[in-house]
């Protein structure tokens, strides 16, 4: 079980990012439309977000996760991110069908949209890596650099 402490650090440390996306979505479309550009580029930073989340997620819930090495949390943070962008366009389709919206225009749409997702997640990870790359040996504090991913919210 994870401890409420680690919820309250999950929530101050990685939470931001996906809330500010969703938050500039609703505002960026309120002033400019939501296609055709609006859409692809939050699906780009959600992407991203989700993967920040993810990858923050799995090191604050080690005790949950164990030690995988830092490769391990980024293939776990890719793989989870790019399922969250599917549950979204799956979502998007329920709500075209049940609700009468018309989130989803045509498949090629979506699989923008995935594709976006898809490419947000893996250059978050790719970047901070790359800034980063002596901080993320062996994924064990201590043992070749401690493998931290780089806090960019509030410490």
């Amino acid at each position: 079980m994870i401890s409420r402490p680690a919820i309250g650090r999950l929530l101050r440390d990685a939470a931001w990012a996906p809330l500010g996306v969703v938050l500039l979505h609703v505002v960026a479309a309120h002033f400019l439309g939501h296609e055709p550009y609006v859409d692809p580029v939050m699906h780009f930073l959600g992407g991203a977000a989700i993967a920040f989340f993810l990858r923050r997620a799995a090191e604050i819930g080690r005790p949950l996760v164990g030690e995988p090495s830092p490769l391990g949390l980024d293939l776990m943070a890719f793989g989870l991110a790019v399922v969250a962008g599917l549950v979204w366009e799956f979502g998007e389709f329920l709500s075209d069908v049940f609700l009468g919206s018309h989130a989803h225009t045509s498949v090629g749409n979506t699989l923008r949209d995935l594709l976006l997702d898809l490419l947000g997640a893996a250059g978050l990870l790719l970047a901070l890596g790359a800034i980063t790359p002596g901080s993320r040996g062996s994924g064990r504090p201590g043992r070749g650099g401690g493998g931290d991913f780089p806090r960019l919210g509030r410490t």
